[in-house]
């Protein structure tokens, strides 16, 4: 039997194929649906509960989310013998997918609010895991100038003031993007999650497990990095980050000196805060999700901690 939660829409003709499909995949109808939180995109996930066995099932509208690529990502993350979750049966026409369930403890709830530094060093040792991928005949798409620029510029549309295209302030901020798409184009170029953060882990068995992956490129070694320990929904003390720093330096054998590969690292997330800034403002004004509202004040912290760091970012302090 179906039992769709309370939460979905009155007429809910996703939901409906959803349901005709996994009918037609089980060869009944006895299972029962409920949603699970999503997250900030087009993608909806559905936990499936058949005879005491549990599944994932999701929702990714084709002319929205490229459920093909997750499924390329995912097996090349397997192939790597990194925990991905298990592909049990896909209509990529549909944008449905039967996936394994990893369960319900991320890793941002096994951190339980505390600094667990075992937590984040097996984060830290699966993403070295992942930067080892042989890329040379992967279809991943390059982290490049043209991408990096337009995410950028998703502050400047959605995030400041729109009087700014008016000043000498946007001169400044256009210098800075340049710089910082350099930093990020030459440093050492590997598989890049693009979201390796507390929410898009899971912890299952005591390992992490990868999910979200679907927007993977060939990048930055310090921009998953960053994702992590400078992430937009829980901050670490800046001496625990630099021990995590240091950590991450030893175990992946950075052939750099460290302070170089700090400033790197340091670029690196404020490209990626600045754009956050302007997704999450994004996804208030144009997608009513004002949730991501309540997380921008550490986000701007974090920028507003490198224009006090570097004398060529105070610019940002005039902007926010």
């Amino acid at each position: 039997m179906h039992n769709p939660q309370n939460t979905l829409t009155p007429v809910d003709l996703r939901l409906d194929q959803l349901e005709d499909w996994l009918e037609t995949f089980f060869d009944d109808a006895n299972f029962t649906l409920s949603a699970i939180n999503n997250d900030a995109s087009f993608r909806r996930y559905f936990r499936i509960q058949r005879n005491n066995l549990s599944f994932i099932a999701m929702d990714a509208p084709p002319e929205k989310e490229n459920s093909e690529r997750f499924v390329e990502i995912a097996k090349l993350l397997r192939n790597n013998n990194i925990h991905a979750p298990k592909i049990i049966d896909k209509n990529l026409t549909l944008g449905f997918l039967l996936i394994e369930d990893l369960g319900n403890t991320t890793f941002l709830q096994a951190l339980n609010n505390k600094t667990n530094f075992d937590l984040y060093k097996l984060a830290i040792d699966e993403l070295i895991k992942i930067q080892q991928i042989d890329l040379k005949d992967s279809t991943l798409k390059q982290y490049d100038e043209a991408l990096l620029n337009t995410e950028l510029e998703l502050l400047v549309d959605w995030h400041l003031p729109k009087n700014i295209r008016q000043t000498s302030l946007l001169n400044n901020l256009h210098s800075l993007f340049d710089q910082l798409t350099q930093n990020s184009l030459n440093s050492p170029q590997v598989f890049v999650h693009r979201d390796y953060h507390s929410r898009n882990l899971m912890m299952t068995n005591k390992k992490i497990t990868i999910i979200d992956f679907q927007d993977a490129v060939i990048g930055s070694n310090t921009y998953d990095l960053v994702s992590l320990l400078k992430d937009a929904y829980i901050e670490l003390e800046p001496t625990k980050v630099q021990a995590l720093l240091a950590y991450f330096y030893q175990q992946a054998n950075v052939q750099l000196d460290f302070a170089s590969f700090e400033k790197q690292f340091d670029l690196m997330g404020l490209q990626r805060h600045l754009k956050i800034l302007g997704i999450f403002k994004r996804l208030s004004l144009r997608d009513g999700k004002n949730q991501y509202l309540n997380d921008i004040p550490l986000v701007k912290k974090y920028v507003l901690q490198m224009a006090d760091k570097y004398s060529d970012f105070t610019c940002l302090k005039a902007l926010l």
